[in-house]
C-alpha cells in the first residue's frame, strides 16, 4: 500500500536520466497506479543537471506513461514542487494541474524541452517577465 495516498495531492519522483525507474519493481508500479487511481498527480523529474524527462524512451518509461505519470520535461525538481504547490493553491483539480505542468509560467520549462539542443544550456527570462 501507499501510506498517505488518501491525503497526498502529488508525488514527485526524481529518477535517472530521461526518467527511468528501477526495473522489475512491480510493487512500486502498483503503488503508483493506486496513487493515480486516488487522484494523486505523479510527476517524474530527472536527477541530471540538464536535459529532459522524455516519455517512452525506454520500456520502464513506457510503463510509467501507461500509468499516467506526468513528465516534468526539463523542469528541476525544485521548480516542479513549487509549481505543484502554486497550481493546487489556485484551486485546480488534479487533472488541471497535470495539464498545466507543461505550460511555462516563468521560464521554468525551455521553449522546446524535448529538443536535444537544449541539453546543457541555460534558458533565462528577462526579469520584467517575473
Amino acid at each position: 500500500t501507499l501510506d498517505g495516498a488518501d491525503t497526498c495531492r502529488a508525488i514527485v519522483l526524481e529518477l535517472y536520466g530521461t526518467g527511468n525507474a528501477p526495473q522489475h519493481h512491480t510493487k512500486f508500479m502498483q503503488a503508483l497506479t493506486v496513487a493515480k487511481e486516488k487522484g494523486t498527480v505523479v510527476v517524474v523529474t530527472s536527477q541530471c543537471a540538464s536535459g529532459s524527462v522524455i516519455p517512452g524512451t525506454y520500456a520502464v518509461n513506457k510503463e510509467l506513461d501507461n500509468i499516467g505519470v506526468v513528465p516534468a520535461l526539463d523542469m528541476t525538481t525544485e521548480a516542479t514542487c513549487a509549481k505543484l504547490a502554486y497550481l493546487f493553491g489556485k484551486g485546480m483539480t488534479p487533472d488541471q494541474v497535470a495539464r498545466a505542468l507543461h505550460t511555462s509560467l516563468r521560464g521554468e520549462i525551455s521553449p522546446n524541452p524535448l529538443s536535444m539542443s537544449n541539453v546543457g544550456t541555460l534558458q533565462s527570462q528577462p526579469t520584467s517577465r517575473l
